[in-house]
């Protein structure tokens, strides 16, 4: 008789540090630590051009103009420390993983596996969300600022397992909060803002994958300065992960090594044999009028996402979920983006938001169920005339500093009403026309598929729209929940 799998499960391929020997580590955390006063120099001279830091009247100007002249003579002055640390930083990128391993303490215990048939149904909660937790004059360009300290307040709201202040849900189940087992971010570029996001999941929510990309000179030749801003956060056990990064990118994106995270998690038990489900987290090219970038893009991750699932599986396994989370950066209701919305993508992948090419759920705006308290009304299928598809999750970046948006229960209210939606959701690319009714751009999405044949088929029981995030990021976070059932 086979003996059952231990639990949890030990990370066999997945190790802390990003590198095959701690000497290479070490002389990769003093590469960092001799660039980082000239990189914090360079930081704050960008957000002195952003535009809202460009002040107005003389003694504005002239204060700017000291901290300016200021600031580059900080710049100088770090040039000889970051001169010589640059080529042993890129030298290191040859032997470095593209990505950290966070393991849980010693103390973490991970959800009780599950066990079909004798469990026969078990929900499993995803949320992505971009953060924008870019270095702190870059995220000044999206109107947004203090990183470090939106890093501590995100974290300090996914431990909170982001209940308060949603809205949006389709399912059969009574639209009530739901635990949170996976958690992909994007645009997690800093990488001290990344270290405090792990400090506070890591202890409490489990292990962490984090500082994804690959850096440095790649094949091209490209240089890479960033990473791909992703993060993902796991309560169930990790097993395995890789992560390829995309060959092309342009304008903004140049400098970003964006692709594919792919993980493998044990989520159960099954006559004696693993339970997996697998996670895949992404961030597409984002200028808006490179659609046919972002289709080779999909088409790529497509394959890789094949390719890990393959190179993964044992036999015997049984899959309960594949998951594709992130910022596509594509909506389903501009023109600009018909290639993208047309795409083999939607036939591989269930998007439980979208009807069609352009056409997307018609939910009915209802009430609150019994017990939710403060949350007021959501997003929902209902029986209501009065319906209106999913919204956008791209706010407007003028708008960032607003009391409404900068609450997150006064953004929800507002975004229930058309008005509201019309205020404060980005509007369509290139200054498109405005479809009826306003609902704004859905750019972040959580897709899904089951495996044919398997013995475990998973449906959708709710999708969320939260307005949790507010005043910490220009986007809105996106939740699904998965009923996983085993068959017959």
């Amino acid at each position: 008789m086979q003996s059952a799998p231990a639990w949890p499960p030990p990370p066999a391929s997945l190790r802390p540090s990003a590198f095959p020997h701690p000497a290479l580590h070490a002389l990769h955390r003093l590469a960092r630590a001799l660039l980082f006063p000239a990189y914090w120099a360079l930081d704050r001279l960008l957000g002195c051009c952003a535009p809202g830091a460009r002040p107005s009247g003389q003694a504005g100007l002239r204060v700017a103009a000291g901290a300016a002249a200021a600031l580059l003579l900080l710049l100088l002055a770090g040039l000889p420390l970051a001169l010589p640390a640059l080529p042993l930083w890129l030298l290191l990128q040859a032997w470095r993983r593209p990505f950290c391993y966070a393991p849980p303490p010693p103390c973490w215990a991970p959800p009780a596996p599950w066990r079909p048939p004798a469990q026969p149904v078990r929900r499993f909660g995803f949320l992505s969300a971009n953060v924008c937790l870019l270095p702190d004059g870059l995220a000044r360009f999206s109107n947004l600022s203090h990183s470090q300290r939106r890093a501590e307040e995100v974290g300090a709201l996914l431990l909170a397992a982001l209940r308060p202040s949603r809205y949006g849900t389709t399912g059969c189940g009574p639209p009530g909060p739901a635990g949170l087992d996976f958690v992909c971010l994007q645009e997690v570029f800093d990488p001290r803002a990344a270290h405090r996001l792990v400090s506070r999941l890591a202890p409490s929510l489990g292990p962490v994958l984090y500082d994804v990309g690959s850096l440095g000179l790649q094949r091209g030749p490209h240089l890479k300065l960033l990473g791909s801003g992703l993060l993902l956060a796991s309560r169930y056990p990790l097993l395995r992960a890789a992560f390829r990064s995309f060959p092309h990118a342009r304008r903004e994106d140049a400098l970003a090594s964006k692709g594919l995270l792919s993980a493998q998690a044990q989520v159960g038990i099954l006559d004696g044999r693993r339970v997996v489900g697998f996670l895949h987290c992404t961030h597409l090219h984002a200028p808006s009028e490179d659609g046919p970038l972002r289709c080779k893009q999909l088409t790529l991750l497509l394959d890789w996402i094949e390719r890990f699932e393959a190179e993964s599986r044992q036999s015997g396994e049984a899959v309960a979920f594949s998951v594709l989370l992130g910022d596509l950066n594509f909506d389903n209701c501009s023109l600009d983006h018909a290639q993208e919305q047309e795409h083999q993508l939607f036939h591989r992948f269930r998007d439980p938001c979208r009807l069609g090419t352009r056409r997307e759920q018609p939910w009915a705006l209802g009430r609150a169920a019994a017990g939710e308290g403060s949350w007021g009304g959501l997003w929902g299928r209902g029986s209501s005339a009065d319906t209106a598809p999913p919204p956008g999750t791209i706010l407007n970046t003028s708008t960032l500093h607003h009391s409404v948006v900068c609450s997150p229960e006064m953004l929800r209210r507002a975004l229930e009403q058309e008005k509201g939606r019309h205020r404060y959701l980005a509007g369509p690319a290139h200054g498109g026309p405005r479809p009826k009714p306003w609902r704004g751009r859905r750019l972040d999405y959580v897709l899904y598929r089951g495996v044919a044949g398997a013995p475990l088929s998973p449906d959708v029981e709710q999708v969320t729209f939260s307005t949790a995030l507010a005043g910490l990021t220009d986007h809105l976070a996106v939740g699904l929940q998965l009923r996983v059932s085993a068959l017959p």
